[in-house]
């Protein structure tokens, strides 16, 4: 889901431009006061208020169909490959694209947590600076997470390849989505496949849905 912000900069600098031309008779004062209603809605969202949305332990609801679209994206991806690469290559992205059964994210202290419960927790700060990140299989790579619009954004960068996660909070407030890219030079093709988890809100219990597939 994208989104256009307009910073107070350039708010000023179209507003600047357009009352120019009105003085010299170019634009009708009416537009002028359009295009200032306009920009005013034009606020950047309001960070405090998503965190607190997203917060909280989620567990998964795909089912069978969602784990299964996994490997069938990796096989997709690696189609086309020498088959002895071809082999190490759909290992190695299967152990690294696990359907973790929960995820739990957090942004306490001025950072970005999303724990999964096959996972090594991502945590990095919370204004998207970068930090070294690895994984349980032991691979490196640069971190970093932020809010996109109304998106929480992941972003994995590796010597061989990088992984973007883009988590979306539906408008239920307890469906949370999760898109996953994975691209490498590599690859004949991207990696891509969708999650979805629902808000736990009692042990043992899923907000309006049944339990997820037991866990590997």
């Amino acid at each position: 889901m994208a989104a256009t912000w307009l910073t107070r900069a350039e708010t000023c600098s179209s507003l600047a431009a357009v009352t120019t031309a009105w003085v010299h008779g170019r634009i009708p004062l009416l537009v002028i006061a359009l295009l200032a209603h306009d920009t005013a809605g034009a606020v950047v969202p309001d960070l405090d208020a998503l965190r607190s949305r997203y917060a909280g332990e989620y567990e998964f609801i795909g089912g069978s169909a969602e784990r299964a679209s996994v490997p069938a994206a990796v096989e997709r991806s690696v189609d086309g490959m020498f088959f002895i690469a071809r082999g190490i290559a759909y290992d190695r992205l299967l152990k690294s694209s696990q359907v973790c059964e929960r995820y739990t994210l957090d942004f306490a202290a001025s950072r970005v947590s999303v724990a999964g419960s096959c996972r090594t927790p991502d945590v990095s700060p919370a204004d998207g600076s970068e930090v070294e990140h690895r994984t349980r299989q032991g691979e490196t790579s640069k971190l970093s997470q932020k809010f996109v619009g109304d998106t929480l954004v992941q972003e994995f960068r590796g010597d061989e390849g990088a992984r973007k996660v883009v988590w979306t909070l539906l408008p239920d407030g307890n469906t949370l989505q999760a898109q996953v890219l994975i691209t490498s030079k590599h690859l004949p093709r991207p990696v891509e496949y969708a999650l979805t988890y629902r808000r736990k809100v009692s042990t043992g219990t899923v907000a309006d849905g049944g339990q997820g597939d037991a866990g590997r």
